[in-house]
């Protein structure tokens, strides 16, 4: 919702700061890149996280073709960019 003609000044909803250029129920540019800091460290060591956890999975568990092995080189890069997305997104909705 936009502000009205008369305010050019609205405050921030999670420091309070009076911030022109904001619409109610927005973040001021500060608490915005705080925001995202938090949330692409989350996202970072969720997808680390993940990552490690498919290199163990397929090397717990070999595969017999090459092609196998392959699919499993690749699956790794793979999971780590969905899960880093996927993070990323769900701490940008709870934060």
């Amino acid at each position: 919702m936009p502000s009205p003609a008369g305010w050019s000044e609205v405050p921030c909803v999670e420091c309070g700061q009076r911030v022109p250029d904001i619409d109610f129920v927005e973040r001021c540019p500060d608490c915005t890149a705080r925001r995202k800091r938090r949330c692409v460290l989350i996202a970072r060591r969720a997808a680390l996280l993940a990552a490690a956890l498919m290199a163990a999975w397929s090397w717990s568990r070999p595969p017999t073709s090459p092609t196998g092995q392959w699919y499993a080189v690749i699956a790794i890069p793979v999971v780590a960019v969905l899960v880093y997305h996927i993070a990323n997104r769900v701490a940008w909705e709870f934060l």
